[in-house]
């Protein structure tokens, strides 16, 4: 290989076990590793996957129908790890992207690393078995790319994003504010006298009820691109050899950014 982006790479979905709005996402952050030669998704998609028929012509996804025979056997497993160890055999890709939460891929994915073949996986956090990311090279969290997914604030040519600022105050003459004027004599005979405003009256302070602070939204929070990049630099700063990162040392390292 030349590099990291001229890989050839196999994409394995297996379409009952992952959702669909991450496929997108998911094929553009594999085009960080390389190119996807191959692009396959498992299912049956005779029931309830005929949804992702758009998404699957729109990303040249080839879908591979499974049909499941027998509840509660999933055929599309089976199917999906006999391609991969065909091209695992095959020497066409130099790595295979698997797209599971499902932990029975876990020995598939030893399998292809010791074969010699990079193993990249995707999956969501809240159902994947931390055996299947310790097997991978790389893990990825499909939650951390629907945050990067967001759009982001730009400028129109010519014209820069700044923070609003408030206009400053129109001067208004005395007679409108209520103050009033001293003619304080000059030392020099010849200088007439010179006006000086008096200062204004004070008047008691009202003290304004304070709305209790706000939570923000959770579109807000994947909103806000500053607060995702710090998310991200604590983790991948953090991450120990097992491949998971301590949330206390994740607000250890934000807090000491802060504090800079």
């Amino acid at each position: 290989m030349d590099g990291i982006g001229a890989a050839r790479l196999a994409v394995l979905i297996d379409a009952e076990n992952v959702p669909l709005w991450t496929v997108e996402p998911l094929l553009a952050e594999i085009a960080r590793y390389g190119k996807a030669q191959v692009r396959r998704a498992y299912g049956d998609w005779t029931g309830s996957l005929r949804s992702w028929k758009k998404t699957l012509l729109e990303l040249s996804i080839r879908p591979v129908q499974v049909f499941a025979a027998v509840k509660g056997k999933n055929a599309a497993d089976l199917a999906l790890a006999i391609d991969a160890m065909d091209l695992l055999h095959s020497g066409s890709v130099d790595g295979i992207c698997l797209a599971s939460s499902d932990s029975d891929f876990t020995r598939l994915a030893e399998r292809i690393r010791e074969g010699g073949l990079a193993v990249y996986g995707f999956g969501e956090e809240k159902k994947t078995n931390p055996g299947l990311p310790a097997a991978c090279d790389t893990f990825v969290f499909v939650e951390t790319l629907a945050a990067a997914a967001l759009p982001t604030p730009t400028a129109t040519p010519g014209q820069a994003l700044v923070p609003a600022q408030a206009t400053p105050p129109t001067p208004r003459p005395p007679e409108a504010t209520g103050e009033t004027e001293t003619f304080v004599p000059s030392p020099d005979t010849d200088t007439p006298p010179v006006a000086v405003a008096a200062p204004p009256k004070m008047k008691k302070a009202q003290t304004a009820p304070v709305a209790p602070p706000t939570r923000a939204t959770t579109a807000e929070l994947r909103a806000d691109t500053a607060l995702v990049s710090r998310l991200r630099e604590a983790v991948t700063a953090n991450t120990g050899p097992d491949g998971w990162t301590h949330l206390s040392a994740v607000g250890s390292a934000i807090r000491n950014v802060l504090s800079r």
